[in-house]
């Protein structure tokens, strides 16, 4: 028996807790939500909308806040052909940082509920390990001047003109096209703030105006060297992790198609190459973030110090290149029903719709629930390139099982489909692969032993009984290792070499270079299979679950779940696409003008049911699966089995219409997006009895930070703090033991001095003595709170000001760790303002940034630290 974290497990009579959940969108119409939540009619609203947006909130409503989405300016860098596009020169791009507005964008847009940031990051641990870079970047704040100095240096350089206060190029108006989410609150007010600043600049500004749908179409979709958009705002849910590198690989690289840019290594958006309209300097930052990034793909570092100094390099070119300019995390709280359990805030998937709680939710001990979403797609639902969208993937959340569970409040993984044991791992590609080994060749495009002489970073045995004694697809078939490899085979298919006939670019350009990890498998028994990689690791539990999910990567953003179908549906898939009459991604399906493969679309269920029809009777059995059988002398599937799988598969089809057909909790028995309202439903799957790991169902904690800070202090005088923690969804705050406290001390002007790291006692209670070689003069300190399970980094920021004798004079001040605050002695307002749950169920802490007449130099400085300071899978994310 193979040993593994599974050992502590939950104990629960029924799995999951309710029997069935009803989904009712609002299309998008808040309002509509939040009236019916506040009427009692749904358990909650699932999309964060600012509490001001509540009129009142039903009687000991519960809220929980969590980083849901995070928001950036996308600029397109290509010299379009639509125009003059000015964003195609860097200088511009860069300048953009400093009228993007960060505060306004926190405390007018968010309502205060939010953390500024100019980089992909935001909460998570890894802010911690990119302090040094963030600190270059310390002047960039809000300066309109210097932006519009800057951008007319750089236009009247390449030729445009500056008349009465409007740009020119070829006695044509320089236009900005701007996509502005018509049904996506914040998303719409802060475009038309951008709006205003681009217009000040001199661009005529003309509007692009729709939904996420035509989103996704008209910019991702399509080739932005020849479309006119030159800027998108942003949203992405599912952007927190905890080694979370795939962030900036996907989001400032070409690898996961998100980029409108072209590398060496990636297409525009995963279809379109575009380098011909690309500067060569754009040309050679995406290459370095790719070739960067590929190193952390292929675990091509030694220690953990190199890992960080690679995502070092990446995010400072990321800024430079300003491409993706970050805005900020949202912690807008969700609000729930006082009768309803279980719900879990998972900062990793960033919706209260995660796994954990669709096992957990319960309404008392009524066993329905209702809970409104605000689409029930805006996307496409297939495991290739599909599941782009978070509101799909929020309800197939509840339809497949994850390879592994992430710890609701710090996204660490925790493995849950198996059980493992390490064979060997090693930094170095030095451990021996079997000569009877197996792997997808790419050229021959077949299962084949592997190479002689083959090797690899490390070799683990994945024992699957969990997942097989444990539970069964939707259909009612079991689940055996013949689905587990041929999921290994389709995506080897599609991704590994062009003239395969269900080959996508896109996702190409997400599995390839994880797929090129995996140096071959070997099966041991029946539920047991043993996989050598290069994805050494220097977190052993992180090497173990990459490993695993390079291995079964599909599912796209909603991996690793959303990949798991039985075998017979996959070969419907991929006759579907083989013979053209659908595509995994939306850019290979709007190039070839098909469908793009939707598992709940009438019309693709058909196709799929027809090609499976086609082979039911004959037992049929794909040569790669027979191939594995033959290599390995072991018997996967007979054709009994393969018929009555098919058999199953069609009858779930025929009887549910759609071909989602899972391995999770629910399976889902209705979806009607055409009915008054749109609804979705989803009922208990009979045959799943996979109970978690204990630790994986732990509720997350918001840390407060209350720190005594005298007027002056003098070198060795301790200061003295409190750790408040309050657990999500309650309004009780209580000391909080054996956190992590992270100080750091600073120059004004954000170089760091030193950081360290106390740990709170029984009562709360921290301390900070101020080093004794400080000079005197003005410091910064900054203060996060966090422990492993409960992860949200936010600091807090205080001056110091250090004189030769001690000054008595002392003021208190407590604020939440999503507060930012300076605290001296005359007081002057700067617009962050976060707020966090306390008595009632939200109420708004309003911080300050003080400071004296001696300091007043200083407070430009320490705006431009608190933006810095406060900033912010696996190479794939959720559009919102």
């Amino acid at each position: 028996m193979l040993l593994g974290p599974l050992s502590a497990l939950v104990q629960s009579s029924s799995i999951p807790a309710s029997t069935e959940i009803t989904f009712i969108s609002y299309n998008g119409n808040d309002a509509n939500g939040i009236l019916a939540f506040e009427h009692g009619q749904i358990a909650f609203y699932a999309y964060a909308v600012p509490p001001s947006e509540y009129t009142a909130l039903p009687p000991g409503a519960k809220a929980y806040l969590m980083p849901s989405t995070y928001y950036d300016i996308l600029v397109n860098p290509l010299n379009t052909t639509f125009g003059f596009n000015p964003f195609q020169f860097q200088q511009v791009r860069f300048a953009l940082n400093f009228i993007a507005n960060r505060t306004y964008f926190v405390d007018n847009i968010l309502h205060g509920y939010g953390i500024p940031t100019i980089t992909l990051y935001a909460g998570e641990q890894c802010i911690l390990h990119i302090q040094n870079t963030l600190a270059k970047y310390a002047n960039i704040h809000y300066n309109f001047t210097y932006a519009n100095e800057t951008i007319y240096k750089v236009l009247t350089a390449h030729g445009a003109q500056y008349i009465n206060g409007k740009w020119y190029y070829n006695g044509k108006p320089i236009t900005v096209y701007v996509f502005v989410r018509t049904d996506a609150t914040v998303r719409r007010e802060y475009a038309e703030y951008f709006i205003t600043q681009l217009q000040k600049l001199g661009f005529t500004v003309q509007q692009v105006q729709g939904n996420l749908q035509k989103e996704i179409s008209f910019v991702y979709g399509s080739d932005p060297a020849n479309t006119t958009w030159n800027i998108l705002i942003e949203a992405w849910g599912g952007t927190y992790g905890y080694y979370d590198a795939g962030l900036v690989e996907g989001l400032y690289g070409t690898l996961a198609g998100d980029a409108p840019f072209t590398s060496y290594y990636g297409l525009t958006f995963g279809t379109y190459n575009d380098s011909k309209y690309e500067s060569p300097l754009l040309l050679h930052e995406a290459n370095e973030i790719d070739n960067w990034s590929l190193k952390l793909i292929q675990s091509q570092f030694t220690s953990a110090s190199q890992y960080y100094q690679l995502i070092n390099d990446i995010v400072n070119v990321g800024i430079n290149m300003s491409v993706r300019i970050g805005l900020g995390m949202s912690l807008t709280p969700e609000y729930v029903l006082a009768n309803i359990n279980g719900v879990y805030p998972n900062y990793a998937q960033g919706t209260l719709l995660n796994f954990q709680t669709y096992l957990e939710i319960a309404n008392g001990t009524y066993p329905n629930i209702t809970i409104g979403v605000r689409y029930l797609s805006q996307g496409s639902a297939n495991p290739g390139v599909g599941f782009t969208d978070a509101y799909t993937d929020e309800i197939a959340n509840a339809l497949f099982t994850p390879q592994y569970l992430t710890i609701p409040g710090s996204g660490y993984p925790v493995p849950y489909i198996y059980t493992y044991k390490i064979v060997n791992l090693t930094p170095h590609a030095v451990v021996p692969v079997p000569s009877n080994a197996l792997w997808w060749n790419p050229v021959k495009q077949q299962i084949t032993r592997v190479p002689p002489n083959t090797t690899a970073q490390m070799a683990v045995i994945y024992n699957l009984a969990p997942l097989i004694n444990n539970d069964k697809w939707a259909d009612g078939q079991n689940i055996t290792l013949a689905d587990i490899i041929y999921q290994y085979i389709v995506a080897s298919e599609m991704s590994l070499n062009s003239s395969n006939p269900i080959y996508d670019s896109e996702a190409s350009s997400a599995y390839g270079p994880s797929l090129q990890t995996i140096k071959g498998f070997e099966i041991i028994n029946s539920t047991t299979i043993e996989i050598w990689g290069n994805d050494w690791f220097f977190d052993p539990t992180e090497a173990v679950t990459s490993l695993f999910l390079a291995f079964n990567p599909l599912g796209y953003a909603a991996a690793p779940a959303a990949g798991y179908f039985p075998w017979q549906v996959y070969v419907g898939m991929k006759t579907v696409v083989a013979e053209g009459k659908a595509a995994w991604s939306e850019g290979a399906a709007q190039s070839k003008g098909i469908d793009w493969l939707n598992l709940v679309s009438p019309t693709d269920v058909g196709y799929i049911i027809s090609a499976l029809q086609n082979v039911s009777s004959m037992g049929y059995i794909p040569k790669s699966l027979l191939q594995v059988e033959k290599l390995s002398n072991i018997t996967l599937v007979t054709p009994q089995q393969a018929i009555a799988g098919y058999q199953a598969a069609l009858s779930f089809m025929k009887t549910y219409g759609n071909a989602l057909i899972g391995d999770g909790p629910f399976m889902l028995v209705a979806w009607n997006p055409s009915a008054s309202p749109p609804y979705a439903k989803i009922v208990r799957n009979p045959y799943f009895h996979l109970v978690p790991p204990a630790y994986a169902l732990s509720l997350p904690e918001i840390f407060s930070i209350s720190f005594s800070v005298p007027s002056t202090v003098t070198v060795g005088q301790t200061l003295n703090g409190t750790i408040m923690g309050t657990p999500a969804g309650s309004t009780t705050a209580q000391p909080a033991s054996n956190v992590t406290v992270y100080l750091e001390l600073l120059y004004p002007n954000g170089t760091i001095i030193s950081s360290l790291q106390e740990m709170t006692n029984a009562n709360g209670q921290f301390t900070f003595t101020v080093p004794t070689n400080l000079s005197p003069g003005s410091y910064l300190v900054t203060i996060a709170a966090y422990q492993n399970t409960s992860i949200l980094i936010n600091p807090v920021t205080y001056t110091l000001v250090v004189l030769p004798s001690i000054t008595t004079t002392t003021s208190t001040t407590t604020t939440s760790s999503i507060t930012t605050t300076t605290s001296i002695s005359t007081t002057t307002s700067i617009s962050t303002v976060v707020s966090t749950v306390v008595s009632t169920v939200i109420s708004t802490v309003v911080s300050t940034i003080t400071t004296s007449a001696s300091n007043v130099g200083y407070l430009a400085a320490i705006i431009v630290l608190i933006i810095i300071i406060i900033v912010l899978a696996v190479l794939l994310l959720r559009r919102r």
